[in-house]
This record gives C-alpha cells, sequence and structure tokens, in this order.
C-alpha cells in the first residue's frame, strides 16, 4: 500500500523533480514546488559554478522564490559534501535526496536537523539497505532514465522494491504522464520522480535548441555510454555527435579510461547548445514529450490524465 507523500512532505501532488546537474536549479526548483510538485536542486554543479557559496546562495534565492518545500540532491562522491550538508541543515531544506554513495556518515546530522532523507537506488538490495539504515523513504530509478543509470527496468524494479521495504517509494525512470502515475501507483509506489520533462519546461534555462532536440527525438535517441570502459558508470543521453563520438571511442583499440572520463566531463558541462561537444542526459521518455509547457501546465495535466485514468480503470 502506498503512503501519502503529500501530507509527509507538505507538498500538493506526488510529483518530484529529478535533480539534474546544470539544469534542476533555483527558477526551475521554485516553479515546481510553487506549482505543487516538489523541486529539488542538483548540488552537482558546485565545482563548476562556485562551490559550496554558490550552493548555499541558490539555496537562498530558492527560499526568496517560493514557501513551498523543496529538496536538495547530493552526489555524495563529491569531495564538498560535508558542507552541503551543512548548508542543508543550517538553511532549514526539509528534504534531501542522495546517490553515488552511501548517506549513512551523515544520517545523524540530517536527522537532527528534521530532514527526511531519500537515497536513489537502482536495486531491491540497495533500497533494503538504505532502509535500515534510516532512509525516510527511497526513489527506485529504472534503467529508462537519464543520466547515470542502472541495469533493471522500472517495471521489474519498481514492484520489487515496494514489495522489500515499508518506507515510501518514489518510482523513477520513464515517467512523463498521468498514465505513467498511475501505473507507478499500480505497482506500489507512492508517486514519481521525472527529469527529462522538466527539461522541457518553460522555466528551465536551457537553450532552446537542446528543448527542441527533446521533443524531436525518440526513445531510441536516448543513447548510452561508457557500457565498455572499466570502472566507467553508464550514463543514457540524448544522440549528439559528441555522444555519439564518445560511444565509438569506447569501442576503439586505443580506448582507456582516462581519456574517456576527460571527454565524458568535457561533454557534461557543455550548455551552450553546442551539439557537437554537449553529452546532455535524456531518458527515453522523450519519446512521451511533444512540446514545452510551464511547471504548473505539467503537473495540471499530468494530475488531469491521471484521474481520467482512474476513472477508466474502474469500468473493468
Amino acid at each position: 500500500m502506498s503512503a501519502d507523500i503529500c501530507k509527509i512532505l507538505g507538498i500538493e501532488y506526488p510529483i518530484f523533480m529529478g535533480a539534474m546537474t546544470l539544469v534542476s536549479e533555483s527558477s526551475l526548483v521554485a516553479a515546481v514546488s510553487n506549482a505543487g510538485g516538489l523541486g529539488i536542486f542538483a548540488t552537482g554543479d558546485a565545482a563548476q559554478k562556485g562551490g559550496i557559496e554558490w550552493a548555499r546562495a541558490e539555496i537562498k534565492k530558492i527560499k526568496s522564490m517560493t514557501d513551498k518545500p523543496f529538496g536538495v540532491n547530493v552526489a555524495l562522491f563529491m569531495k564538498n559534501v560535508p558542507e552541503i550538508i551543512d548548508a542543508v541543515c543550517e538553511e532549514g531544506v526539509k528534504v534531501i535526496t542522495t546517490g553515488g554513495g552511501n548517506p549513512a556518515p551523515y544520517m545523524g546530522q540530517l536527522k537532527s536537523a528534521g530532514v527526511k532523507v531519500i537515497p536513489v537506488v537502482p536495486t531491491v538490495k540497495a533500497a533494503v539497505k538504505m532502509e535500515a539504515m534510516g532512509a525516510d523513504m527511497v526513489v527506485a530509478e529504472g534503467t529508462e532514465s537519464g543520466g547515470f543509470i542502472g541495469k533493471i527496468t522500472s517495471s521489474v524494479l519498481i514492484p520489487q522494491v515496494t514489495a522489500a521495504v515499508k518506507i515510501p517509494v518514489i518510482a523513477a525512470g520513464g515517467f512523463a504522464t498521468g498514465r505513467g502515475l498511475a501505473a507507478a501507483r499500480a505497482m506500489g509506489a507512492s508517486g514519481i520522480q521525472m527529469g527529462t520533462r522538466f527539461m522541457v519546461c518553460k522555466e528551465c534555462t536551457l537553450p532552446q535548441v537542446y528543448k527542441q532536440a527533446i521533443i524531436d527525438q525518440g526513445p531510441t535517441d536516448a543513447i548510452v555510454e561508457g557500457l565498455s570502459i572499466p570502472k566507467a558508470a553508464p550514463h543514457r543521453s540524448m544522440r549528439t555527435p559528441a555522444a555519439e563520438a564518445l560511444i565509438a571511442y569506447e569501442a576503439s583499440s586505443e580506448a582507456n579510461p582516462k581519456d574517456y572520463n576527460k571527454q565524458f566531463f568535457a561533454g557534461r558541462v557543455e550548455t551552450t547548445g553546442n551539439f557537437d561537444k554537449a553529452i546532455l542526459g535524456m531518458g527515453q521518455v522523450a519519446g512521451l514529450i511533444h512540446e514545452e509547457l510551464s511547471a504548473s501546465e505539467i503537473i495540471q495535466g499530468i494530475m488531469k490524465e491521471y484521474r481520467e485514468t482512474l476513472e477508466e480503470l474502474k469500468s473493468l
């Protein structure tokens, strides 16, 4: 039975915005929260944007733009994690999502500050581990998602996770519609997290050329880098010359992890609209995105379709 995450988190609708590096910044975060969802600020940008001072300033800016709950995402492999955790607690942020590591060292500090801790997990084993260490919820993310990915599809992962843990589960990977929300709830999830859908949002500061590319591309254009490089984390992105060149490099006899990482991270920080350089995360759900809308229009449209879907199902 899914939990009422809206009541737990103080949000209106069971919709999270996925944290996306160089995308999930103050204007978009505040817009999603103001629309009734949970906007989530990505601190992974800190290394490129000015460190902990920039991250703290963005948190303060979000607070000035909305009085609704919002979250902060922390990639736990970053060097400045302790400083970001301090900022989250000191600024009164009430929700944190984590990835890329174990949040256990920070759990006591976060709990003492009243922060809800929601790790993103790619497996049932990870979900059970996070519950045991005190996580309030988990985001179960299927391989359809954009950015760094696991190996299990959402339709297989989510019902397994919801059966294995007692804490609320948020479904991620392939969600952008009201029908998707209904499917997630049917699998036992309490809500959905969407990243790619909010990239094509009026309040998102991505160049218009990238938004149009997401609209134009289909699910098979969400390609994966890093599948054959030792110790590389597979990453799903939109089909660009840079991403295709990186995949071709992986297959070459000269490929090595050091040069792969150099090319990959150079592409990850390119958001000026240059497709020849950009490696921009994009999920397979791009095939369901057909127009740019405001955060409010996206969320209201999803909830309308969700309710209509539930009515349809009553007749079966």
